[in-house]
């Protein structure tokens, strides 16, 4: 009996190398893959959306005290997520600047200016969501200062038959 069991563990274990079923060939999709979709998608809506509106106001002022949004040249604050995305997209160019560079650009500017920050991927009822929200940075009494402002929100779901992440929705919004 301990030679029929022994011959029986050698048979499970080998049986446990060789695999049931083919293995899936399709590449697997970097999570950088879907950022850079998220960002051209929902620069895309913003751009379509919002890209005549006149925004160098506040409500509290009358003058103008921030500098007008350009969709075709976008800032992004460059941070781990942001890292090796694309520059350029269509005709939309971006650049990705860190807190310093950003405070560089306001000392230089004298007036806030609009920054996207891309947020970390969420899964949410079995969907992927990446928020890109819109701040308008500043610097005042010697802090930095994001006031947010605007949002995309792109949700992918898995699409079994393509075996791909699709892009399912995009909502913008607002305060």
């Amino acid at each position: 009996m301990t030679k029929t069991r022994l011959i029986f563990s050698g048979l499970c274990c080998l049986l446990c190398l060789v695999p049931l079923k083919g293995q899936d060939k399709s590449k697997p999709v970097s999570q950088g893959t879907l950022y850079k979709r998220a960002l051209s998608t929902g620069v895309e809506a913003m751009a379509q959306s919002w890209g005549d509106i006149d925004d160098t106001c506040c409500i509290s002022s009358l003058r103008s005290t921030r500098i007008r949004t350009d969709y075709r040249h976008l800032i992004v604050e460059k941070d781990d997520v942001s890292d090796g995305l694309p520059t350029r997209f269509g005709d939309h160019e971006i650049e990705y600047l860190d807190v310093k560079g950003l405070s560089d650009r306001y000392r230089r500017l004298r007036k806030q200016f609009s920054i996207l920050r891309i947020h970390p991927m969420r899964e949410i009822e079995g969907n992927l969501r990446v928020v890109i929200g819109v701040y308008w940075f500043e610097i005042k009494r010697q802090r930095v200062s994001y006031a947010f402002s605007d949002w995309s929100e792109v949700s992918f779901r898995y699409d079994c038959e393509k075996r791909e992440w699709v892009i399912a929705d995009v909502k913008l919004g607002g305060i």
